[in-house]
């Protein structure tokens, strides 16, 4: 009974704090008033702090104007064409979570990746899906971010654009809410972790890079960090095969075709921002730490 009236009280405050975000959001001039209650509650419970929470939220909308390129209606346009960009590889949260809560997005490459690989596209891709998962499950605790580099061609370091891997990790690391909580590259040649080293690390928060693990090791090697049971049946997991997860997503993906042109076009109006020396957004007093994990 204690813990039922715990969550209760956790559940309270957690709604609570979306009231305020949105009030906060209602204020502002320059950015969309718009925004599903789903995405308003990840980003509460994917922060530390409503000013953390407030911060994320105007950088999730301004990039749509700093990487337009990854945001403009026709890359994000889930047709026939978006599917045949998306051949080159296979791209789905697992269906369970891990014990602790955290959600595993799992990314595998096709045989056709060396001629189909599409960097910008496959940034896109991910964005979205990270925005799908805010809707599908805004009360997650944290991602994994697990790929399967087998197949990886040796240039792998020249398929990559800077600008658009700079742009990705931006808005992944500044405009999205959710916990990482590890990057996982396994199955990994030698060189994987030059190119790591090379392109991710002089983009990447110092926290985050801490958490990036390359390795030559088989699929084994994630039973340090989840159970192997929950992978997709293709590394002897109960979990749907690969295709068919990917598939799955990319079906998803569509029905929500409409929400993602919508939410393309919510993006920040720089010309109405207020002046804001003080980095309060005109909210000075009003955030308090989250008691929430």
């Amino acid at each position: 009974m204690v813990g039922g009236v715990s969550n209760k009280r956790r559940n309270e405050a957690v709604e609570e704090d979306v009231l305020r975000l949105r009030d906060w959001l209602d204020k502002q001039p320059h950015l969309p008033h718009d925004v599903e209650h789903e995405i308003l509650l990840a980003f509460v419970i994917g922060t530390k702090s409503l000013e953390i929470a407030k911060r994320k939220l105007d950088a999730y909308f301004s990039n749509r104007n700093r990487s337009a390129k990854l945001y403009d209606e026709i890359s994000r346009d889930v047709n026939a064409q978006f599917r045949e960009r998306s051949k080159a590889t296979n791209q789905f949260f697992l269906t369970n979570p891990t014990p602790e809560g955290y959600r595993v997005y799992f990314i595998t490459l096709n045989d056709c990746f060396n001629k189909a690989f599409d960097h910008p596209h496959d940034g896109t891709r991910m964005l979205m899906m990270m925005e799908l998962m805010m809707k599908k499950w805004p009360e997650n605790n944290g991602i994994y971010l697990v790929i399967d580099c087998a197949g990886v061609p040796s240039s792998l370091i020249t398929m990559f654009s800077p600008t658009t891997l700079a742009a990705i990790l931006n808005c992944f690391q500044e405009g999205y809410p959710m916990k990482k909580r590890g990057n996982i590259s396994f199955n990994a040649p030698p060189f994987v972790e030059l190119v790591v080293n090379t392109l991710f690390k002089p983009v990447m928060k110092a926290k985050m890079y801490e958490r990036v693990k390359v390795v030559s090791e088989g699929a084994s090697f994630l039973k340090q960090f989840m159970p192997l049971e929950m992978l997709p049946s293709n590394y002897g997991g109960n979990d749907k095969s690969v295709a068919e997860l990917n598939e799955e997503w990319l079906n998803m993906l569509e029905e929500n075709r409409e929400w993602f042109l919508r939410s393309t076009r919510q993006a920040s109006d720089e010309e109405k921002r207020p002046p804001d020396s003080q980095n309060t957004y005109g909210m000075a007093g009003t955030f308090r730490k989250l008691a929430v994990d």
